[in-house]
């Protein structure tokens, strides 16, 4: 009885210690451009996959933002270049691979003449 009483006790602290063991940690993945032109001066993209909290942007980007059904609509305006074009802070970094960002349209620096958007690829890592 008293190895019954140990093993109870036993499976009932562990059942306490373990909380949020398995919740995720919140933090920010980045999202890099490639396929930039040289000339491109706005992104459209959709971010889906999971929550969003924030975006952020670095210097000399500016941002906008919307969420709906679809996801977080996020338009990128500036001198886009290939690199990090934007930063978004997320519930859970684990799951950093269920993010998908979608380029909808991109637009040239100077004339604003629409460009394909095919030619884009926006990745999402920690």
């Amino acid at each position: 009885m008293k190895r019954v009483l140990t093993a109870v006790m036993l499976l009932s602290l562990a059942a306490c210690n373990s909380g949020d063991s398995t919740a995720g940690q919140a933090g920010t993945l980045t999202l890099r451009l490639t396929g930039a032109s040289g000339n491109d001066g706005a992104m459209l993209m959709i971010i889906s996959g999971g929550a969003v909290s924030a975006v952020g942007t670095p210097a000399g980007y500016q941002i906008a933002t919307n969420t709906d059904g679809a996801g977080t609509h996020v338009m990128v305006v500036g001198n886009l270049t290939a690199g990090a074009i934007a930063t978004i802070v997320v519930p859970d970094v684990s799951q950093a691979s269920a993010y998908v960002a979608t380029v909808v349209q991109v637009a040239d620096r100077t004339s604003f003449a629409l460009l394909d958007p095919v030619r884009y690829q926006v990745t999402i890592s920690r």
